[in-house]
This record gives C-alpha cells, sequence and structure tokens, in this order.
C-alpha cells in the first residue's frame, strides 16, 4: 500500500533561532509502501543534497526532516542535517520569498494544490532583490522541480511520487505541472525582530 511522508526543510537565516529558520513542508508518497528509517534517511540527504546544488553552497546548514503522515502525534522518522550552526547571510529582508507552486490538472482544487516559499535572494549565484524577481530567479525557482534528477519529482526514482496530501480528505495527490510568477510574496514570520523603535506622544 502507497504510503505518504511529510518532509520538513529548514535554513537558518542570520542567526540560529528556532524563529530565523526558513522553513518548508512538501509531501512524497512511496507507491510501494511503508519504509524504514534508513530509507527516509536516505531520502533526506537527497534533498539536503537538492538544496545545496540549488542554494550553492556546502558549507551553509540544512536540514530535512521525515514524518509520517497520519494522526498525530507523529515524531521524526529520520533527520538530515549538514554544517550545524553555520547560518546563511542576505544583505536583502529575508521574508522576502518566491512562491514555487504545483498541482494536478485542476489548479482550482485546492485540496490538490501546493506550494513552497523560496528565497533566491539566499543564493549564492543569485543576483539579488530587484522591483519585479527576474526571469533568472523566476528559472532557479522551477528548478525545485524541472531539473532532471535532481528536482522534487525525481528524487528517489520511480518508487516516489511528488505531491500534494490533503489532511481534509487524508489523500495524496500526485503534481503534474508547477508555475512560479513574478512577484514577490512576504512572509512575515521570516522578518527581522525589532532591535530599537521610534514613538512620540503628543496631542493630534
Amino acid at each position: 500500500m502507497a504510503t505518504v511522508y511529510k518532509f520538513v526543510i529548514a535554513m537558518p537565516v542570520l542567526s540560529t533561532l528556532a524563529r530565523d529558520r526558513l522553513t518548508n513542508n512538501v509531501h512524497l508518497q512511496h507507491v510501494t509502501g511503508g519504509l524504514g528509517d534508513p530509507d527516509l534517511q536516505t531520502m533526506c540527504q537527497d534533498i539536503v543534497a537538492m538544496y545545496q546544488k540549488r542554494y550553492g553552497s556546502t558549507t551553509k546548514e540544512i536540514s530535512c526532516t521525515a514524518y509520517d503522515v497520519g494522526p498525530k502525534p507523529n515524531y521524526p522518522r529520520a533527520v538530515a542535517n549538514v554544517n550545524a550552526g553555520q547560518v546563511w547571510t542576505t544583505t536583502f529582508p529575508p521574508e522576502l520569498a518566491l512562491v514555487l507552486s504545483w498541482a494536478a490538472h485542476n489548479r482550482g482544487n485546492k485540496s490538490e494544490r501546493g506550494r513552497i516559499y523560496l528565497n533566491p535572494n539566499l543564493s549564492v549565484t543569485g543576483p539579488g532583490a530587484s522591483v519585479r524577481p527576474t526571469t533568472a530567479q523566476l528559472t532557479w525557482a522551477m528548478a525545485f522541480y524541472t531539473t532532471p534528477n535532481e528536482s522534487f519529482p525525481d528524487l528517489g526514482g520511480v518508487d516516489w511520487k511528488f505531491g500534494t496530501y490533503s489532511p481534509t480528505y487524508q489523500k495524496f495527490t500526485q503534481s503534474t505541472q508547477a508555475w512560479c510568477n513574478d512577484d514577490w510574496d512576504i512572509q512575515r514570520r521570516r522578518g527581522l525582530r525589532e532591535t530599537t523603535r521610534q514613538s512620540v506622544t503628543r496631542d493630534g
């Protein structure tokens, strides 16, 4: 029986505090049934390696944790972590993100649509922020879905399928398309915490 797993990818930005970790969740289905922890460990390692390739660095921390999908509580089944404590740096607001979306044949069905929030401004080879994301940045984001053997649909080989899991319907749907628009998304929880404040009290 096919089994679905959740993978949580995290990258510490500017500090090692938990609140400053850029995180994304993705779901993959193993079509031939449940796996042991060593096999999930291998998939976590493959995801980390893909992120290292996309972000252009093998010296910064990236972690991936695998979980069963089902009734809570779900505890980690496997963890891959490289370069612990080596934070990512950026001169641009860390809350800026590109949204990579995917879906089955019907984009309008929310239960079959997924997304992750990527930050090309952390990429070693990225051109930085601009008024709109550049064509190069859109192509960079799409590579998480399109690069042969180094993208979510290809990881793990033919026994793995990439898509969306709906907790409401308890159903996994394999993706068949992906897209990325040329507008920035703002993830406020990824923003810097205040270090100072200006205020005033006066009659209006």
